[in-house]
């Protein structure tokens, strides 16, 4: 929003303090709403932004201003380099503690800001306090009060500390999300991976099931708790991420799914079918739910193959093998099975017709041409512009590149 229009807004607000001999305003006022509004367009791409920041620098320089007689006519612009200035005063570092549901490991593993630690409860005490270089006994106080406040068995599991340099409170809102996603990559990359079914996936946790992130740091406001709602299991080894080549991957669906602050329209497209893949799994894994797990499967290849395009089973079934392969499936079988899997799919929606165990081992298969799909998204290949040398991404060019594979095989 131009600045001269945010200086006359931060007048008006004023203007309507004096005027009201108030030395506050709130969002029940709409000369407030409106500056705080110009503000936000103007600092909201700010890789630092924290609306509590926001907020409080303007209340702070509304206060102040509330006894002169007048004000500068640039203070709107100088509001916005205030609160610049206190995004980059405020920010701190953060640990996120993440225990991963049902997750085993054998060894530690470290890697850029990733530590994935295990061992028992003081053992975890003891390397996180090694990370983050923290008063042990703050750690240890706060560790006790989140398992009988918030997940007893909060420390059983193997748990990911996360470093996030410079955050400040919008951490407390993005914590929850942040590892959830970092879930939804776990599993994208299992599956991806072709990894074996084993028996750990099959038997139920021994332990509570923990719905919570928490949050520590160097002074006290840092410490606390997020959480989501909806269960999230993941049964599976993390030793892969041992190996160099996948924690460099890991870090790339990180950058790209977390912690991408620039999102276009193809990247929600990506994400959104992340998180269709994960909760397809989570209806697969948690509640034996077949159907619900189809039905959200497919939702995830249409919104990337077939948007806005009639024949999706035909589409579908033609493109997919086509971009992706599974060990020892031709491509053919996996026509065959995306085909057939989507008559039930339909039989369902039309005639209620559930699905049952049977389809276990190609529900399997169809999560790991799914994630195989969605990890298109970083390679290069797909991107590469042969005429100009650039691997820009747009959802342009991605329409053009699967519409160009249909055609082919249809014609050729």
């Amino acid at each position: 929003m131009n600045k001269n229009k945010v200086n006359q807004l931060y007048e008006n607000a004023w203007q309507f303090m004096r005027t009201k001999n108030r030395t506050e305003l709130d969002m029940n006022d709409q000369v407030y709403i409106n500056l705080i509004s110009a503000l936000y367009e103007n600092v909201k791409y700010n890789p630092l932004f924290c609306e509590d920041i926001m907020i409080s620098c303007t209340d702070r320089f509304l206060k102040a201003d509330f006894g002169k007689t007048n004000v500068d006519k640039n203070r709107g612009e100088n509001l916005i380099k205030y609160i610049i200035e206190g995004l980059e005063l405020n920010k701190k570092v953060h640990y996120l503690l993440i225990p991963i549901n049902g997750a085993r490991l054998s060894v530690d593993i470290h890697f850029a800001s990733f530590h994935f630690i295990n061992g028992d409860e003081e053992e975890k005490e003891e390397k996180i306090q090694h990370i983050t270089e923290l008063d042990r006994h703050k750690i240890h106080d706060f560790i006790k009060h989140t398992q009988k406040s918030r997940s007893k068995d909060f420390m059983m599991y193997p748990i990911l500390v996360l470093k996030m340099d410079n955050v400040h409170s919008n951490i407390y809102r993005s914590a929850s999300v942040i590892a959830q996603r970092i879930f939804q990559i776990i599993k994208l990359m299992v599956y991806k991976f072709e990894t074996k079914q084993d028996i750990y996936e099959l038997v139920t946790n021994p332990y509570e099931a923990n719905y919570h992130v928490a949050i520590i740091g160097e002074e006290d406001w840092q410490f606390g708790h997020r959480n989501w709602w909806n269960l999230i299991q993941c049964k599976y080894s993390l030793d892969f991420l041992s190996e160099l080549n996948n924690q460099n991957e890991f870090v790339n669906l990180a950058n790209t799914f977390v912690f991408e602050s620039y999102r276009d329209e193809l990247h929600y497209k990506f994400s959104n079918a992340l998180e269709l893949f994960e909760k397809s799994l989570e209806q697969y894994e948690n509640y034996n739910d077949i159907t619900l797990s189809m039905m959200l499967l497919f939702s995830a290849a249409e919104s990337l193959l077939t948007e806005g395009d009639n024949e999706k089973k035909l589409r579908l079934s033609v493109i997919w093998p086509r971009l992706v392969t599974i060990t020892d499936k031709e491509q053919k079988d996996l026509c065959i099975l995306i085909r057939d899997s989507y008559d039930k799919r339909n039989n369902f929606v039309h005639a209620g017709n559930l699905m049952y165990d049977s389809e276990r081992k190609e529900i399997r298969v169809l999560h790991q041409m799914l994630a195989k799909l969605i990890s298109k998204y970083l390679l290069p290949d797909v991107w590469k512009n042969m005429e100009y040398g650039t691997e820009d991404k747009d959802i342009t060019k991605w329409t053009k590149y699967v519409k160009n594979i249909f055609t082919e095989a249809i014609y050729s």
